[in-house]
């Protein structure tokens, strides 16, 4: 097997468009991306994702499940795993769960209407404005964590065994 990688095969006057591909799933079957680093591994199948707030109105942690799994509610304990740390479970209650994944665009079609420039402008700020201010900060933020389902972990884990 042999690698290229892109300073070889583009030129600098004609540089590369940089972005990634990551394949969760083929017909139907989800898929994963293995490399001894962990963080380039792809989570398999489709997803769904949700941000999970604090009793002060605080996102606390975006969490990811697949999408046939039944969504998350607020005051229901939620075993979860958190990426980077993934050998260990930890449990959470959130008092809000919002639902993230937003389709706008399904066969080639527009199905729900496009969100204008200023829309998202100010969707985005408000979401800063709710970060809490430990992970707002500049001077060493808290990292904001983002989890795994345990059915999504265990999927993860049967793959990569199975690859093996």
């Amino acid at each position: 097997m042999i690698g290229i990688g892109t300073n070889l095969v583009t030129c600098p006057l004609q540089p590369s468009l940089g972005c990634v591909y990551k394949l969760v799933e083929v017909n139907g079957s989800p898929c994963l991306k293995l490399t001894e680093d962990e963080e380039k591994m792809t989570i398999p199948g489709m997803k769904a994702i949700y941000r999970l707030y604090d009793a002060a109105g605080h996102p606390f942690m975006d969490l990811m499940a697949l999408e046939e799994e039944p969504s998350p509610s607020a005051g229901q304990e939620l075993g979860i795993r958190v990426l980077g740390r993934l050998e260990e479970t930890t449990k959470v209650i959130p008092t809000t769960v919002e639902p993230l994944h937003r389709t706008y665009f399904r066969d080639g079609q527009v199905c729900e209407p496009l969100p204008s420039l200023p829309e998202v402008r100010t969707h985005a700020q408000v979401s800063l404005n709710l970060l809490s201010p430990a992970h707002r900060r500049l001077h060493e933020p808290q990292p904001y964590p983002v989890a795994v389902t345990e059915r999504l972990h265990q999927l993860f884990l049967e793959l990569r065994q199975g690859s093996l």
